[in-house]
């Protein structure tokens, strides 16, 4: 009896299953009525769903009812969701849009590289940055290869499309650095602080860059730290310029990374003939620390670095006649702590603060010139996805900077200054994609300055063509604004920010073995700083009534693997540049400006020999520059410069390397104009002095040792 029970139960219960079943059918298609194999349809919460078969068309049974939401989606498509009663899900007639997000879609770009690019930015590998030859492990000295840029050798900062290097921001993590380079004396090219091995990536862009980046009137570079390293591993380095040693202990949710070296080039100028005459060769300090934390949302970083370094020449007075004592001490700390973290599967949130504290003490015979720097700078920026083809950012800062300068003679004060102010910005910009192929980026950003007393306002605009698989062409259009600097606010508060209006148009072709790029570019100045002389401008007698235009071609073309073991890069520009600013009495290119500049690089590996060669070809045109004995302004031009470095790592074993390195291999004997005495003497002439670089050759050797748990790892990315 029971068992009879049972079975009536059991088929009264399938039978009432199978009565609640509710049929959900239609068909997926393009927006041009073309079938979608594959796409996935199901009720959300549920199990219930299946795939469209060959014509498009689905079905499938489901025991629910009511309100539900039918999902449909498909790789490369726009997904969609449709919400009605089970019971009307029959002869559904389901169109997807092409998706922006898909991989081949068109990028809001106005400068695009392969190498890991960020949009409007152009991207180096850290493999680029340290195996350039000529760069010495310069961050820096590596980005000068790429088009946008002006060699200036005796200089080593970054000069931009016609810009100084002032007009030109560096930041690390997305936070500003207040003083990124080394202080240095006679004509010795600066460097960047920071040490290559600790950044995953460095985003550097020439113009077009959007709205969350301000103060910078030419370009910007960001250098992003590593999020995880690989592996718990130590460093040493033994070169001819001093050692090195670092070490990264790798936990499961942290990890810490850091960095100490000593440099001195006392023993290095006892080898190798120099022109400047020496009092105390460069020697300093600098360590960097990293310490990274993974949470359940999101990423901690906190990165701080510091460096102290001396040097002392004699050099030759050209107004008094008479030899001078320079010496220079510098000391420098910069710390950030940055946070990203998802708040939702459409919104990410990012925000960080840094810090910056700089002394220098120049001092001159008995003059004595004492200059300092305190910043802080603090962002929040949010990024909400709103749809596969509307994406908005936003975001907020605020930098403040304090500035001193301290003059005195003999122990004696005769000037103390001190000018501070902040600055804060909000930033927004909207992406929208209206196909794959077609998009654009609306930007603003709004600044005030708390010293000066002004609002600005700077729109920004970028459209995005996709022509084909593998090309697009891309314009820009926006404002840009910077601060004078401190030199120039501490005498005369009344001044107003200089700016600059960027036009670009921009082609970018790319495959798997080549990238090539095409960008002309017109940029416009005004409200730029000008003064009388430089004596003038010390005690206010200043104003905003300088402007000017620069515009040119860039050229770049890399080609990796083409032929095997090859990674190779050609980068041509020319520009045209033209201010009325400072003391010019007209219009004239300035002596940090060169027209024509053509790097070309080239790195190749022989796995036979271990070894890999790196081969970096540098042509600038000549530099003008201002000849007092004729009637025309800045009307001489100097001799082109010519460079050609190599360098040589070996691989001894797998985690022992040598690594050679020589600039200008040919010993060119390159020069860049002459420079005057202010005043003209007894007989009415300018004193005079050729203007050479301070050492025609420089030679570089190293022993680098990486002691690491699978003993595989070693420095050659850093080399």
């Amino acid at each position: 009896m029971k068992l009879k029970t049972y079975i009536s139960l059991f088929f009264l219960l399938v039978s009432v299953s199978h009565n609640a079943q509710n049929l959900v059918s239609g068909i997926v298609t393009e927006k041009s009525g073309e079938p979608i194999i594959g796409a996935n349809v199901f009720i959300e919460g549920s199990y219930d769903g299946t795939t469209s078969e060959l014509d498009g068309s689905f079905s499938f049974e489901t025991s629910l009812s009511g309100d539900q939401v039918l999902s449909i989606s498909f790789l490369g498509y726009e997904a969609k969701k449709r919400t009605l009663p089970v019971e009307e899900m029959q002869n559904l007639i389901i169109k997807l849009r092409p998706s922006a997000a898909t991989l081949d879609a068109v990028e809001i770009t106005s400068s695009t590289f392969k190498a890991g690019d960020n949009s409007k930015v152009a991207v180096l590998k850290p493999l680029d940055m340290v195996t350039t030859a000529g760069s010495m492990g310069d961050v820096v000295a590596a980005i000068q290869s790429l088009p946008g840029t002006q060699s200036n050798a005796d200089d080593g900062r970054l000069f931009v499309r016609g810009g100084d290097a002032r007009e030109t921001r560096i930041f690390i993590d997305g936070m500003r650095v207040f003083s990124p380079y080394t202080r240095t004396i006679g004509g010795t090219p600066s460097r960047g602080r920071y040490s290559p091995f600790l950044f995953k990536g460095v985003s550097f862009s020439t113009g077009g860059y959007d709205a969350e980046f301000g103060q910078a009137l030419s370009g910007i570079l960001d250098m992003n730290t590593i999020d995880e390293p690989k592996q718990t591993e130590s460093n040493l380095s033994l070169m001819t310029v001093g050692l090195g040693v670092s070490h990264t202990h790798k936990g499961d949710d942290s990890s810490v990374s850091f960095s100490g070296s000593y440099i001195d080039l006392t023993p290095y100028y006892l080898l190798a003939p120099t022109r400047l005459n020496f009092n105390t060769p460069f020697r300093g300090f600098s360590g960097e620390l990293v310490h990274r934390h993974k949470t359940s949302k999101g990423l901690i970083k906190n990165y701080i670095a510091g460096d102290w370094g001396i040097v002392g020449v004699f050099q030759n007075n050209l107004d008094s006649g008479l030899r001078e004592d320079v010496d220079v001490d510098n000391k420098n700390i910069y710390t950030n702590s940055t946070y990203n973290m998802i708040l939702s599967d459409k919104t990410s949130l990012k925000m960080g603060i840094s810090l910056g504290y700089n002394k220098d003490v120049v001092e001159v015979d008995d003059f004595r010139l004492q200059t300092s720097l305190k910043g802080m700078h603090i962002k929040g920026a949010f990024k909400r996805i709103i749809s596969d083809f509307i994406s908005l950012s936003y975001g907020a800062e605020v930098t403040w900077q304090e500035d001193g300068v301290n003059k005195s003679s003999t122990g004696v004060t005769f000037y103390n200054g001190t000018v501070s102010r902040y600055i804060p910005a909000a930033f927004t910009s909207l992406d929208y994609f209206f196909s794959k192929d077609l998009a654009f980026q609306l930007g603003a950003r709004y600044e005030y300055n708390s010293l000066l007393e002004t609002n600005e306002i700077n729109p920004r605009l970028t459209l995005a063509y996709k022509m084909g698989k593998n090309d697009q062409i891309s314009g820009a259009i926006g404002i840009y604004n910077q601060e004078l600097g401190p030199e120039s606010l501490q005498t005369n508060n009344t001044l107003i920010n200089e700016k600059s209006t960027h036009y670009l148009i921009n082609y970018n072709y790319k495959t798997d073995k080549n990238i090539i790029r095409l960008e002309g570019y017109y940029k416009s100045y005004k409200d730029l700083l000008t003064y009388q002389n430089i004596e003038q401008r010390s005690i206010g007698n200043s104003a905003n009534g300088g402007d000017g235009a620069a515009y040119g071609i860039d050229v770049f073309w890399r080609a990796n693997n083409l032929i095997k073991y090859v990674d190779m890069w050609v980068s041509y520009s020319w520009l045209h540049n033209e201010r009325k600013y400072l003391d010019y009495p007209d219009y004239a290119t300035p002596n940090f400006s060169t027209s024509h500049n053509l790097s070309v690089v080239t790195k190749k590996w022989f796995p036979k020999l271990n070894s890999q060669l790196g081969v970096t070809y540098t042509l600038a045109s000549g530099r003008p520059y201002d000849n007092p004995h004729t009637p025309s302004f800045m009307s001489e031009r100097s001799k082109p410069f010519h460079n050609l470095s190599m360098s040589w790592a070996y691989l001894i074993t797998q985690q022992k390397i040598l690594f050679v390195s020589v600039s200008n291999v040919p010993r060119i004997k390159n020069e860049f104009g002459y420079r005057y005495s202010s005043a003209p003497n007894a007989d009415g002439m300018y004193n005079s002095e050729l203007i050479r670089p301070n050492d025609d050759q420089f030679f570089f050797v190293g022993f680098f040792i990486t002691m690491s748990k699978d003993k595989t790892k070693n420095q050659l990315d850093q080399l």
